[in-house]
């Protein structure tokens, strides 16, 4: 009963001392939609989309890529991330599960990123996304 009450005070007294702080992370933020159909990045056979939020300083993007053709060709979507200290990062997403099916990647970004775009594409052996218009993601 005395250590009790010698720990109640103590703590009591520390509190008093020092302050008692509580600090609660910063909720996350609700994701927003993206969608490369219809933007300089669109290909046809490919479906880039997904969501992005930002949680805990950082920004995160969900890719879906689907592939949308019959044709032997992989989805493929490729995301540059431009940063405000002039740095650029690059990340893909393939798909070459067949026609009608969608693979799912996460990413996430340093809080200092200004851009994100991406740009859809069909390859197969002989062929890679290289040079191509891409849409803005964020």
């Amino acid at each position: 009963m005395r250590m009790r009450r010698f720990v109640a005070t103590l703590t009591a007294a520390t509190v008093t001392t020092f302050g008692a702080v509580a600090i609660a992370p910063a909720p996350a933020q609700a994701a927003t939609g993206w969608d490369l159909t219809g933007t300089p990045g669109d290909v046809a056979g490919a479906w880039a989309y997904g969501t992005w939020w930002w949680s805990g300083g950082r920004l995160y993007v969900e890719v879906k890529v689907k592939d949308t053709k019959s044709d032997g060709y992989a989805a493929v979507v490729s995301l540059t991330a431009s940063y405000n200290d002039g740095g650029t990062r690059t990340e893909g997403v393939g798909n070459s599960s067949g026609a009608g099916k969608t693979v799912t990647k996460e990413f996430n970004f340093a809080g200092n990123v200004t851009r994100i775009t991406g740009q859809e594409c069909l390859v197969n052996n002989n062929t890679s996304c290289i040079n191509l218009s891409s849409g803005r993601i964020y």
